[in-house]
């Protein structure tokens, strides 16, 4: 998957909902299906261009809702800092500190696999 498609894709999951209803259908069979315009066209019935024009419409809509709100800039900047937070947590050699560490590395973990 292309980083475009990748960016789209994540940025639909966080503000989906926001899009007007044609443009979060044309987006989710474009981006997470990997519909053809021409495809989504047929299905919904609408010229390619139409397609083509809230495909655009909504790209722009998602990029600005990530521009204001940051959902996705948040999240990345949580999972580099719980990544930093185990790499610490693991430096760490004195076996006094061995059943904390993990408790961090865990806690620490939760948030790296919640995403």
């Amino acid at each position: 998957m292309s980083e475009k498609k990748f960016i789209y894709s994540i940025l639909y999951d966080y503000y989906g909902t926001l899009l007007k209803d044609n443009q979060a259908t044309v987006i989710d069979m474009y981006y997470n299906r990997d519909y053809s315009l021409s495809e989504i066209a047929e299905n919904m019935n609408i010229s390619r261009q139409g397609v083509y024009d809230a495909l655009k419409r909504a790209e722009n809509s998602l990029t600005e809702y990530e521009d204001k709100i940051k959902l996705h800039y948040k999240y990345k900047k949580y999972l580099k800092a719980a990544e930093n937070i185990v790499k610490l947590a693991s430096s760490i050699e004195d076996e006094r500190y061995n059943d904390m560490t993990e408790k961090i590395k865990a806690e620490a973990e939760k948030i790296i696999n919640e995403g």
